[in-house]
């Protein structure tokens, strides 16, 4: 349901990077067994961000919390950057699978509903790259900005799909257009730092999404 130019597609994600002059060509998998080395790859990266912190990681201890061989890892991955790059890439594939399902899911429902369902699905996925999320976010400083984006398309198509869309005038959608999707990309990225469980993250983030916009038509705040 994103467009192209909310974020890069598959193809224009896929293939080369530019580093000290030289073009690194990231190998792609075909054969079933080359998508689960690489799956291997990227949890591994996970795992020992969790277990021993970012600083830990090197292409050693990922080959080896993996399973693989280095010279494996290093066909499809030619440097750590190349690794990141491509959680990076898993992880819009995520966050675009949350959009799809909660518009799908919330196609006939309020837009309180929706942004709640919104919000806890995307919670969760950023949730699983918390560790990562200061590097990934370094090394593709574009993401904050399309994860952006992709909420203020987003809510633009379920601002002109809620059941009563005369509940909110042209001067209410705008304001709520340009507040929403700040609003939800910070409170979604800030919770990978939060002092929170996971679950008052999403209740915190919820529960201000849902004060928003019911201030406007005179909605007031309800039990969250």
């Amino acid at each position: 349901m994103l467009d192209s130019d909310i974020w890069p597609s598959d193809d224009a994600r896929q293939g080369s990077m530019q580093t000290d002059g030289r073009t690194l060509t990231r190998r792609e998998p075909r054969q079933q067994r080359s998508r689960q080395t690489v799956d291997f790859v990227l949890s591994a990266v996970q795992l020992v961000a969790k277990r021993h912190g970012i600083q830990a990681i090197t292409t050693n201890r990922i080959a080896e919390v993996a399973g693989v061989s280095v010279g494996s890892l290093y066909q499809y991955f030619p440097d750590k950057r190349a690794i990141f790059e491509a959680l990076h890439d898993r992880h819009v594939d995520d966050v675009r699978r949350v959009i799809t399902q909660a518009t799908s899911d919330c196609a006939s429902t309020s837009l309180e509903e929706f942004a709640r369902e919104l919000v806890l699905g995307l919670v969760d996925a950023h949730a699983e790259v918390a560790e990562l999320h200061d590097v990934v976010a370094a090394v593709v400083p574009q993401s904050a900005r399309g994860f952006r984006h992709a909420l203020h398309h987003t809510f633009t198509q379920a601002l002109s799909s809620v059941v009563d869309p005369a509940r909110y005038s042209n001067d209410e959608a705008e304001r709520m257009l340009f507040v929403l999707p700040r609003l939800v990309e910070s409170l979604v990225h800030g919770g990978a730092h939060a002092p929170l469980s996971r679950a008052g993250a999403k209740s915190e983030a919820i529960r201000t999404v849902l004060v928003y916009v019911n201030s406007f038509k005179g909605g007031s705040p309800q039990n969250y």
